[in-house]
């Protein structure tokens, strides 16, 4: 349909005389020097930083209740960060409780077992003693005592065996469920001490010291919400970071349907958007490898590019910052180089529209390195040629 329309468009302008060509935006080419370039939006922060985090050993999250003053100065030692702990000394409390709970029982198992096996040693004691006594029943003299005493004399004997072995066995299992018991509660008492160490743990550690002199910077989160009093944070989380503001780099989020062409090396120009009358430059030293969304919010997918900036001066160029940057993808020399409005394209390939005198003709094109609003005529073009900045009106309507 556009080549059909743009054909009509060639035939009216021919036939209709210069009326139609005169009234369309022309562009007359030349060669000149083509910079690729893409535009870009970001901030600064320190290429390298003392990360802060909550202390080590813990493994419940913990709920800030004090921190320094964004961007504030701090000197090493000084408390930059405080956490509340009123709930880590209720438990410790609680499980303080459960402890002596626990060493209470384990004193009265220990009693009532030593209770029984006394009551038991009692009781052989007696069963020895008359053990004794019926081996000092002499039944070898069958002058001295009748047949039945000599008999019942010989089943009590066996009876008195059968009793000492039987009391011998409930002490040994009196012993076992005892301190099968014990144990128990020893498991017990070990559950509640780990709680207990846990929680004393998170009292000794409320306080977060500065490592060095510097400045503190609040880290934000995956979402873009800074983390501030009232932030709960999980172990190894970071809560803020110390800069080294000696170097510094620019966090750039580019396009991905713009990224053709991007690679490390390339340099950058970049202005501070508070300070656009003091350029900055840098280099380009690493690109994400993969395309991400920085709103949660929204699909569109960006590169994540880092450069280095040739300048540090902690005075104005300082973490978070917001900049805009032009990264230079390539630059031609002695080129032509025309808008991508000024391009058209169809089945049968890329062309302009050439002014010649009164009209338009369709001229065909090649095409170089293409930018995000320019690209390269390598073939079809030569100096002085006038083309149309976009088809008459009706041609793409």
């Amino acid at each position: 349909m556009r080549t059909l329309l743009a054909a009509t468009v060639l035939m009216l302008l021919t036939a209709c005389g210069g009326g139609p060509a005169s009234e369309v935006e022309t562009l007359r080419v030349t060669k000149e020097v083509f910079d690729i370039s893409l535009r870009a939006k970001g901030e600064l922060r320190a290429a390298q930083s003392t990360h802060i985090t909550p202390p080590e050993g813990s493994r419940n999250p913990r709920t800030i209740s004090w921190l320094s003053p964004n961007y504030g100065a701090v000197s090493k030692g000084d408390v930059i960060a405080r956490f509340d702990i009123s709930d880590a000394e209720k438990e410790a409390a609680r499980s303080g409780i459960e402890l002596n709970k626990v060493d209470i029982q384990v004193v009265a198992k220990q009693r009532d077992l030593d209770r029984l096996l006394s009551e038991l040693g009692h009781e052989l004691e007696l069963v020895d003693i008359e053990k004794i006594m019926a081996d000092r029943f002499n039944v070898e003299d069958s002058l001295a005592y009748s047949r039945h005493e000599i008999i019942d004399a010989t089943r009590n004997k066996e009876l008195l065996d059968y009793r000492s072995g039987h009391l011998e066995g409930k002490k040994g299992d009196y012993s076992e469920r005892q301190n099968a018991e014990i144990e128990v509660l020893d498991a017990m008492r070990a559950t509640h001490e780990s709680k207990n160490q846990e929680q004393r743990q998170q009292i000794e550690q409320a306080e977060v010291l500065a490592p060095h002199d510097g400045f503190l910077v609040y880290e934000k989160t995956w979402f873009g919400q800074q983390i501030d009093v009232g932030s709960t944070v999980f172990p190894g989380n970071k809560i803020a970071s110390i800069p080294n503001l000696d170097h510094m780099e620019a966090v750039l989020h580019v396009l991905e349907t713009e990224a053709v062409g991007l690679d490390e090396g390339q340099q950058v120009d970049l202005k501070i958007d508070a300070f656009p009358d003091r350029p900055l430059t840098g280099v380009v030293s690493s690109i994400s490898a993969t395309a991400a969304p920085i709103d949660r919010d929204s699909p569109v997918k960006f590169l994540t590019v880092i450069v280095a900036l040739d300048e540090s001066d902690p005075k104005w160029i300082t973490p978070e910052a917001q900049i805009t940057a032009v990264i230079h993808i390539n630059q031609i020399d002695d080129t032509f180089a025309i808008p991508n409005q000024a391009l058209f394209k169809d089945d049968k390939g890329t062309w302009v529209l050439l002014r010649d005198g009164r009209h338009f003709e369709r001229r065909e094109v090649t095409l170089g390195q293409r930018g995000a609003n320019r690209s390269q005529v390598t073939a079809g073009l030569t100096t002085g040629d006038e083309i149309a900045l976009y088809l008459p009106d009706g041609a793409d309507s």
